[in-house]
C-alpha cells in the first residue's frame, strides 16, 4: 500500500474491506438465542403489560345470574435500553506501509463484533445469575425464581430445594411442569419441558443423564425415561455459580424478550495530531423476563 494518500487508504478500508458486524448468532458462546423472543424498538424503554386471564369457568342454570369477571392487567415490566460502546485507532503509517490491508481491517471488524456479541452473552445470562437474588425482582416484587403469589392469590413457587444435577432431582424438575404450572387466574396450565440450562461444569452429569440409554447411575435395568423428553442442553459458561440450574418449558422463549434499540453501528474519525484513523461502534440493547411461570430453578449443591 506504499504511495496510497491517506484518504484514499481510508476510503478503501470502510467502503472494500470493513464488513458489517457479524450477528450475534455467529458469535454467540452459549445458545441463549434460542431461549429468547427478539424484537427491535426506536425508544430508550420498553413496558409490556402482561393480563391475568379469566378464572375457571363456573356452571349456572338457565335462569340464574351470569357472573362476570374481569380481565386485569398485571403490573407493568420495563426494559432499560443500555449502550455498548468499542474504539480502536489506526495509524496512517501502518495502513500506508501494511500489504495486507484487507485482511487487517476485516480482523479488527470482526473483533469488534466479536467484543459487541459478548456484551449480549453476558447480558442475556445475568438474567439466570439473578434468577435467586432478591434484589433483582419482577414485577411483582419478587426473583425470577421464589415463592410468587398469582393475581388470584394462589401461592406459585418456581424454586426447588437446593440439589445437585442428578437424575432424580431433574424429575422433580419435569414434574414440575406436570403438575405445578398455574396461570394468574388460577387454572391450570402445562407446557414441555424442553430446555436444560448449566454451567458447563456440569457437562458430565447431564450428559450421562439425557445420553444414557438405562437410567444412569444405578445398576438395574431401567429405562431412561427422560431421554424421551429430548430436552435441549444449553451450558452456559457465564453462569456465576456454578452450581445454578433450570428446566426451561417450551414456551419460555415467549417470556424473555431482547429488545434491539439499534443495530451495531460503526463511525470513523480521523486524529490529527497521532496520525490516525479511529473507528468506533455501539449497541444499544436491552433484555429481561416478562413472566416467570414457564420456568423452575435450582441452586443446586
Amino acid at each position: 500500500m506504499a504511495n496510497t494518500t491517506y484518504s484514499l487508504a481510508k476510503a478503501v478500508a470502510l467502503t472494500d474491506y470493513q464488513p458489517a458486524f457479524c450477528s450475534a448468532e455467529q458469535y454467540q458462546d452459549w445458545n441463549w438465542g434460542q431461549l429468547v423472543t427478539k424484537k427491535t424498538t426506536n425508544r430508550a424503554t420498553e413496558q409490556v403489560f402482561s393480563y391475568t386471564g379469566l378464572p375457571v369457568a363456573r356452571q349456572t342454570g338457565q335462569l340464574q345470574d351470569v357472573y362476570y369477571a374481569s380481565m386485569a392487567e398485571l403490573a407493568a415490566t420495563t426494559w432499560t435500553i443500555s449502550k455498548f460502546t468499542l474504539a480502536t485507532l489506526f495509524s496512517y503509517e501502518l495502513m500506508e506501509d501494511n500489504q495486507h490491508l484487507p485482511d487487517l481491517m476485516k480482523q479488527a471488524g470482526s473483533a469488534m463484533g466479536e467484543s459487541h456479541a459478548f456484551a449480549r452473552d453476558v447480558a442475556n445470562a445475568a438474567l439466570y445469575n439473578r434468577a435467586f437474588n432478591s434484589s433483582y425482582t419482577m414485577y411483582d416484587g419478587v426473583e425470577l425464581c421464589g415463592s410468587h403469589t398469582m393475581h388470584d392469590g394462589t401461592a406459585y413457587s418456581n424454586k426447588l430445594t437446593a440439589a445437585s444435577i442428578s437424575y432424580d432431582s431433574l424429575w422433580l424438575m419435569l414434574n414440575h411442569f406436570e403438575t405445578d404450572l398455574i396461570s394468574h387466574s388460577g387454572i391450570y396450565l402445562r407446557d414441555k419441558p424442553k430446555f436444560l440450562i448449566y454451567h458447563p461444569s456440569k457437562e458430565k452429569q447431564v450428559r450421562a443423564i439425557l445420553e444414557s440409554t438405562l437410567e444412569p447411575g444405578t445398576a438395574d435395568n431401567d429405562k431412561n425415561t427422560i431421554k424421551s423428553y429430548g430436552l435441549t442442553p444449553v451450558p452456559c459458561r457465564h453462569l456465576t455459580t456454578s452450581t445454578n440450574w433450570f428446566v426451561a418449558g417450551s414456551r419460555w422463549p415467549s417470556s424473555v424478550w431482547f429488545f434491539t434499540s439499534d443495530s451495531v453501528k460503526r463511525a470513523t474519525k480521523d486524529d490529527f495530531d497521532r496520525m490516525g484513523m479511529k473507528i468506533r461502534t455501539h449497541q444499544r440493547f436491552a433484555v429481561g423476563a416478562k413472566e416467570f411461570i414457564y420456568i423452575v430453578g435450582n441452586e443446586g449443591a
